[in-house]
């Protein structure tokens, strides 16, 4: 057999190697007319993709949680995208997001921090990371990654729940549970809730056994898609906690993917399947093909993470079906799609460096009316007409990446599609020099990183470094990095299990694995067929280039309202700015920078308008949290138990505060109005407190207002700071015509008194341009008014994140390398912020910690170019 197969594939070798199209080389002006309109896509309207580096794999609370975000244009993958903010969340499995910063670039990129709460409940979280603008496409094209966060520190209560095998509809739980020494809890009762949709909710209490566990069989609703979770509650111990449960049910779906997407009638067919658990997780399947006579005419069985392919023979007008079994589970029947007997369809092989292909025109369309497109990352680098209906292309003519090889014609029919990936591994090429082979305890450990093109010169770059303790840190080889996703998963929807494992080498199995992916997965990010017809959407959402505040003013009949004028006031570098409302009603203040916390005051007015006109701020959107990460049942998670751990000792070893659960009470009582209410509150130049006016009882408000520098009072006379006009007065944010109206007032009916002078009374407009006196009144005065003006709002937007520096102990002198306080560190050293000098070296100084084991050095970065880098080594800590 194999001396036959040789010579045929040698022999369509030469026939292919005839038919070479030239990339550079447009021959019509149809395909100039595609090139153009591709171009115009990526260039116009670029797309963004985020990939996150993070310190460490998995965390525990308490911790902070470092990262480097790598914005790059999505077609080039040179880091020169025009968003100058990116947004980090972490949600759990309820979709409840508990951290979300702003990040605002700095010339090294964008790094930042996470500080988890010591009280942060431990589970499985979903790191999330994108900009405004990639909210134009669906969230599936946001980065996405899996954190495990375990807590040690918030328990005195260790609990561990593991599953059985499920059987007939129930599966065996246990519950464990040991105190802070890792002894079993024996003899308690516990109460568990198990909640889901009302067929799911159980309640009962159980008591723990000798070695300190419950254990039950849950039953389980195959047709219940809802979350499910177990609450475990003891009253005793003050213990509660809730577990998220994941799907047990065995049953699977199975598709059919025909190549380039089409099913010819009459042909020699290759179809690709993929096969998902209801967990999100691919299952291992068998299964055989059949036609409507019954008669099989074809098997097949998983290759590769559920997924597998097979050719079969297609006749006219028949219809075809699958019966396919997992492992230890029941056969299912499964249709594949219908023929299509007037249709074209594309073939690719590869061999050798080339991709070869054979277009299959059933379609009745002239040979000479199609045009071969190749576009990888919307960058077209083919766009011919077929000539001849095979032809190669050598695989060092494109780029890295998925590319799209479809068949169209001058009409602007999209008549197949086909995703292939290239490896045109041209990445640089980086080495790691320390400058001893060994350290010892709080040694020193001077690094270079030398990173060199494919040809030997140096490269420029932007880095980011993490070093971690490799004895309790195991980062997972087979998930994904910044190489696997640049390439590969930023541009697929959906799930990709062990992307890394398609990077592993460039074997045979190893393609074949990869392109059983492409036939699978599918490609959305671009879709050919709207690019050839000159189809673009209108985004929605702006190129985030700085921040801005923005709103609408209504008038008394909810109306736009104008001309408006528009006020703005912040503490925050003493801003001031002001504009107008357009024809719409809209407001839009730019070209401000705040970081997170920042208040602000907006105040809007309408001259000539007999009534208070309405400000109404946009509020903050973010896109909806997606679906959570599939996790195996049951995994082995021995290594991080470990690591949470010595998190805990770390933690209280660095002066971390325990955390005490409180027995839970109920407090019934009126909310107490704030003191300083008001909008203005601290901004004021000279204040008089309630404490101040409580030492002079009955004392009048004139005679306060005589102590402040600058008031001048003559007669019924007020002003401030020799203006020849009066201040505003206000009480309560109501405006005072004269002195007489607040001369009654005393300490008894005051609450503060508040005066602005200069450039603080900006933010009462032009009514503040002589000075403003704000005097609120004690709760229960005659004229209190608790609530602001509808034209004045208080608000504080999300800015962006403070920079923060990760600690990295010196130990240079005696006093400090000889402290007995344990080195304890997991992240040895994290630096987000390296960039290769003229010889393309980067170079790094960090001190060893005290435990004898090996440090895991991951380095990754992108180059001016576009050129992604990674390096993986390891470092030896011996001796004590």
């Amino acid at each position: 057999m194999r001396k036959i197969i040789l010579p045929i594939l040698f022999v369509l070798f030469l026939t292919f190697s005839e038919f070479v199209y030239s990339i550079d080389n447009i021959e019509t002006k149809f395909g100039q007319l595609i090139n153009a309109r591709f171009t115009s896509q990526w260039m116009d309207a670029p797309q963004e993709k985020i990939y996150v580096q993070t310190d460490k794999p998995y965390y525990s609370a308490g911790e902070d949680l470092w990262f480097k975000g790598y914005l790059v244009n999505e077609t080039t993958l040179e880091p020169t995208t025009l968003s100058q903010f990116i947004y980090v969340e972490l949600s759990d499995k309820k979709d409840s997001v508990f951290y979300r910063v702003k990040i605002k670039r700095n010339s090294f990129g964008f790094d930042g921090h996470l500080k988890l709460k010591s009280e942060l409940p431990s589970g499985n979280y979903t790191l999330r990371a994108y900009t405004t603008w990639m909210q134009n496409l669906p969230t599936d094209f946001f980065f996405t990654k899996s954190i495990l966060i375990g807590n040690e520190i918030d328990e005195k209560v260790i609990s561990k729940i593991t599953y059985g095998t499920p059987q007939n509809g129930l599966v065996p739980v246990s519950v464990s549970f040991t105190d802070a020494t890792k002894n079993p809890i024996i003899g308690k009762k516990i109460e568990i809730v198990q909640s889901g949709s009302s067929s799911f909710k159980k309640k009962m209490v159980l008591i723990t056994n000798t070695d300190g566990s419950v254990k039950w069989n849950l039953s389980v609703d195959p047709n219940d898609r809802t979350l499910k979770s177990i609450r475990v509650l003891q009253s005793d111990i003050k213990y509660n906690n809730t577990f998220f449960l994941p799907e047990f049910s065995s049953d699977f779906d199975v598709q059919f993917f025909p190549e380039s997407g089409v099913f010819l009638n009459n042909n020699l067919q290759s179809i690709a399947f993929k096969a998902i658990g209801r967990d999100g997780l691919s299952v291992d399947v068998t299964g055989k093909i059949y036609n409507d006579k019954n008669e099989e005419i074809s098997e097949f069985s998983t290759l590769h993470k559920g997924m597998g392919r097979f050719s079969i023979q297609t006749e006219p007008n028949k219809t075809y079906y699958a019966l396919v079994q997992p492992k230890n589970g029941i056969e299912k029947r499964f249709e594949l799609p219908k023929t299509d007997a007037n249709a074209i369809a594309i073939h690719l092989v590869y061999n050798r460096g080339k991709i070869l292909y054979e277009i299959v025109n059933q379609s009745g369309a002239p040979d000479k009316s199609l045009y071969l497109l190749v576009h990888c990352r919307g960058k077209v680098y083919v766009i011919q007409p077929v000539k001849f209906l095979q032809g190669q292309i050598s695989e060092t003519l494109l780029p890295s990446g998925i590319v799209s090889f479809s068949v169209i014609d001058s009409l602007g029919h999209t008549y197949c599609e086909r995703l292939s990936f290239i490896r045109n591994n041209s990445f640089p090429v980086i080495s790691m020099k320390s400058d001893k082979s060994i350290y010892g305890k709080r040694e020193a450990v001077n690094l270079s990183m030398n990173i060199l093109s494919k040809t030997g010169l140096p490269v420029t770059g932007n880095y980011s470094v993490s070093i971690t303790d490799n004895h309790i840190v195991k980062a997972d080889s087979m998930a994904d990095n910044i190489l696997s996703n640049l390439l590969l998963t930023s541009d697929l929807k959906g799930y990709i299990e062990d992307p890394a494992a398609y990077f592993a080498d460039n074997s045979a199995t190893t393609r074949e694995r990869t392109d059983i992916l492409m036939m699978t997965q599918g490609w959305h990010r671009f879709k050919t067929s709207d690019i050839v017809n000159g189809v673009t959407k209108k985004p929605a959402y702006y190129l985030e280039a700085g921040q801005a505040l923005s709103g609408k003013v209504v008038n008394f009949f909810s109306k736009p309202s104008k001309k408006s004028e528009i006020i703005l006031f912040s503490g925050y570098k003493s801003t001031i700015r002001t504009t107008k409302t357009d024809s719409t009603g809209r407001y839009l203040i730019d070209g401000i920078e705040f970081p997170d916390s920042t208040s602000f005051v907006l105040k809007a007015k309408k001259h000539g308008s007999l009534t208070d006109v309405e400000i109404i701020p946009d509020k903050d959107d973010f896109p909806k949290p997606g679906i959570s990460i599939p996790i195996p049942l049951n995994k082995d998670y021995a290594i991080q138990d470990k690591y949470f751990e010595e998190s805990k000792v770390k933690y209280f070893l660095d002066g971390g505060m325990p955390s005490i659960n409180l027995k839970e009470i109920t407090v019934k009582a009126q909310k107490k109005p704030d003191a300083h209410k008001e909008y203005y509150s601290g901004m004021a130049d000279n204040e008089i407190t309630s404490e101040q006016l409580d030492k002079f009882p009955s004392m009048t408000i004139l005679n306060f207002l005589y102590t402040i520098p600058g008031i001048n009072i003559s007669g019924n006379k007020i002003s401030i700071r020799g203006s020849l006009h009066s201040p505003l007065i206000l009480v309560d944010n109501i405006e005072m015509q004269n002195l007489d109206d607040i001369s009654y007032l005393t300490s008894f009916d005051v609450e503060n008194i508040q005066v602005f002078k200069g450039v603080s009374a900006a933010i009462f407009g032009s009514r503040g341009g002589s000075g403003v006196i704000a005097i609120e009144l004690k709760k229960g005065s005659s004229i209190y008014k608790e609530t602001s003006p509808i034209s004045l709002v208080h608000i504080v937007p999300l800015g962006y994140q403070k920079p923060a520096q990760f600690y990295v102990p010196k130990y240079e002198v005696d006093s400090i390398l000889k402290n007995p306080h344990p080195d304890l560190r997991t992240t040895i050293y994290w630096n987000p912020q390296l960039v290769s000098d003229s010889t393309g070296a980067v170079h790094v100084k960090f001190y060893t910690a005290d435990k004898e084991t090996t440090y895991s050095v991951i380095m990754e970065g992108i180059t001016e170019t576009g050129e992604i880098c990674r390096y993986v080594g390891v470092l030896k800590r011996e001796g004590n």
